[in-house]
């Protein structure tokens, strides 16, 4: 039984033995290789919560920098709780001082708790790498609840300690 084959550029299973991408019909042997973090910067688009979950979470753990203007972008747009949690985990893992305009406009939105104590741990992360935007947004934060107030307070005490 033949196999249909698609190009990594359709997001699909790569099988053998076909000349031509089933999906969109481009010659396979035309078509540049994707590399690995490519196509999880592709999968931060994926259909499945799970699938741009986990393509988050594997960008932050790979540090790669090329992910930062998607991972931003879908930061505000992205509604799921735990695909934002995954978004915001990754920025800090990147350690960019970019992500902190975008983290604090997220944080000043209305949003699950759990969003805003990621995004608060997620900017005392980037304080601690010497991100000193990070650390004027936790010390003048935008209007926040009283639990998450609480959260900025012990994380801004956290770094007088090691700082001063």
């Amino acid at each position: 039984m033949p196999h249909m084959q698609v190009c990594s550029n359709c997001w699909a299973e790569n099988l053998i033995d076909a000349p031509i991408c089933e999906h969109c019909g481009r010659p396979l042997s035309e078509i540049e290789p994707v590399s690995y973090d490519q196509k999880l910067i592709q999968a931060l688009h994926h259909s499945i919560p799970e699938m741009r979950e986990m393509a988050a979470i594997l960008l932050g753990q790979r540090r790669n920098r090329d992910a930062l203007p998607v991972l931003l972008s879908s930061l505000l747009e992205e509604t799921d709780i735990g695909m934002l949690c995954a978004i915001i985990q990754a920025l800090a893992q990147l350690e960019d001082c970019r992500a902190v305009t975008s983290l604090a406009k997220r944080l000043a939105q209305p949003h699950a708790l759990v969003v805003a104590l990621t995004i608060v741990n997620a900017l005392a992360a980037l304080a601690q790498t010497g991100c000193w935007e990070a650390l004027d947004v936790l010390k003048a934060p935008p209007p926040v609840s009283e639990r998450v107030a609480k959260e900025i307070a012990v994380r801004l005490e956290t770094l007088n300690r090691l700082y001063y």
